[in-house]
């Protein structure tokens, strides 16, 4: 199982690297790619956190999800024709996208939502253009290929989702009861 997970500079930092995280410890392949043209990203928090690859050297044909982190630089996904290319390309292919807090407003835009269920950060519900919005307390939705996510609170739910999608239930429910503190 692989999954890429796109960076750029303003997004979240618990959004990917909680998700991240959680993948690798289910020993799911996580490749870390930045779209902004230089491997160092810094995120909105300003952490600086370094990817694995550049998109340019990238192809994605062998990823088994690609992810979205949110944050205030989501807005630059669109601008990214490479990485607009491989979402549109995976999403005709019936392969699993996921995105959280902001970011599921992309998909919306590139029509990926029309007639799915879908979440994102509150006030970004518009942009989720032909999706039906699931409002709280609802945290995680996967509505066939595409599994979207609230928000930095709901990040280690995203990481499980996807962990139970791409792995079975059994782990993550292992992973899920080693997050909780008893």
């Amino acid at each position: 199982m692989k999954v890429t997970t796109f960076l750029t500079d303003g997004f979240e930092t618990v959004e990917a690297l909680a998700v991240v995280d959680v993948l690798r410890r289910a020993k799911i392949d996580v490749e870390l790619v930045s779209i902004t043209g230089s491997v160092d990203v810094l995120s909105a928090q300003k952490i600086a956190v370094q990817a694995e690859k550049l998109i340019e050297n990238c192809q994605f044909e062998d990823s088994d999800v690609l992810f979205l982190p949110g944050g205030p630089g989501h807005t630059s996904y669109l601008a990214c024709e490479k990485l607009v290319d491989a979402l549109n390309a995976h999403n005709v292919a019936g392969k699993r996208i996921a995105a959280i807090c902001a970011a599921p407003s992309v998909l919306g835009k590139l029509g990926m939502l029309k007639g799915k269920s879908a979440v994102a950060f509150p006030g970004f519900e518009d942009d989720l253009i032909g999706a039906e919005v699931k409002l709280a307390p609802v945290r995680v939705v996967t509505d066939g290929n595409i599994t979207t996510s609230r928000g930095m609170g709901t990040s280690i739910d995203l990481g499980l989702e996807l962990v139970r999608l791409l792995v079975g239930e059994e782990l993550a429910e292992s992973l899920r009861i080693s997050t909780q503190y008893v």
